[in-house]
């Protein structure tokens, strides 16, 4: 097509320009999505959530397809965390140091301030809302590469714990694990935990493993650690949090997949000291059970850090996952 007028061209050119930066702008999305795993809260927790969504350069110029990193964000977070993400994935990628990917936050805050993405009867399925109800609306909505080789995810403390939680409950969902920071138990953990733990983080912590719909809100037991019977059922419970780590590995060993790689990390100074005894111990069982992982120590405390992001997180995922479906 041949244009005429001089004008007319400058004009073209300059409404290519804005739909090339309109596209680029649009990159990082956040979206409601629904949320029919969570509609029997009793939190009045809503049936759509938010996920923050970051797509590579490449993507509204092609119709190849991509792996999806899911990040699970700490306590009292945001999965708007993903766009300090999506900033350091375009710097990484313009100097051509990092495979494209897409990366999704995904929101575990409720009312509570946390879900710690497990299913609960008081604050609703979050589980199967990150692996049904989230991952089906990704793979529906953009073009990823539907497998869990090119699957992976990833969290911080409450999401480093969730993120291993999922993954070892569905090796046959995601492929590749990162864990930072993540809240683990070793033999003497919950003990250790609780002192450093404020009233509003207990709570959430009881509705998510030890609910109870017939207290009132919000719903949650929390145990007194003063050794009566009922007391031990509510320690039982908040022992199966985060911690009950044997039992988990034989789960996960049990299920028959194994997941593609495993990597956790934790910073040397991190305030919670039961988190790096935790990590150790979790370590220490994986490698009796032959599990192939790495376990890496930083010198660092308890933050999900620009660098961290840049030389560990983001480049552990472009050498990972697969980027042709099997």
């Amino acid at each position: 097509m041949k244009i005429k007028s001089p004008l007319l061209a400058v004009v073209l050119i300059i409404c290519l320009f804005q739909a090339t930066a309109f596209a680029a702008e649009n990159r990082l999305i956040s979206a409601r999505v629904p949320a029919p795993s969570l509609k029997n809260n009793l939190v009045e927790e809503p049936i759509n959530q938010l996920l923050v969504i970051a797509l590579p350069p490449s993507y509204f110029r092609s119709t190849q397809k991509y792996p999806v990193v899911y990040f699970l964000h700490g306590f009292g977070g945001s999965p708007h965390s993903v766009g300090i993400f999506a900033r350091i994935a375009d710097s990484l990628y313009e100097q051509n140091q990092l495979n494209e990917m897409i990366i999704v936050g995904i929101n575990g805050s409720n009312r509570l301030g946390g879900s710690f993405y497990v299913n609960s009867p008081v604050i609703g399925d979050w589980e199967d809302f990150v692996v049904k109800d989230v991952i089906s609306y990704i793979d529906h909505n953009y073009r990823t590469i539907p497998h869990r080789s090119s699957r992976g995810i990833a969290g911080f403390s409450m999401g480093g714990f969730a993120a291993i939680n999922l993954a070892f409950h569905h090796p046959d969902v995601f492929g590749v694990l990162y864990s930072l920071a993540p809240g683990l138990f070793d033999e003497n953990g919950l003990s250790q935990a609780m002192a450093t733990w404020d009233q509003t983080f207990k709570q959430a912590y009881g509705a998510a493993f030890s609910p109870n719909p017939e207290l009132p809100y919000p719903h949650s037991e929390i145990p007194t650690l003063d050794n009566s019977a009922s007391d031990e059922r509510i320690k039982a419970n908040w022992e199966n949090g985060f911690g009950n780590l044997p039992q988990k590995i034989a789960d996960y060993l049990n299920s028959g997949i194994a997941l593609k790689s495993i990597r956790i990390e934790f910073g040397e100074q991190d305030y919670y000291k039961w988190i790096i005894n935790g990590c150790v111990y979790f370590s220490q069982l994986l490698t009796a059970q032959g599990i192939p992982h790495e376990l890496n120590r930083f010198s660092g405390r308890h933050q999900l850090t620009n660098d961290l992001i840049e030389k560990n997180i983001l480049p552990y995922f472009s050498q990972q996952l697969e980027r042709v479906a099997p």
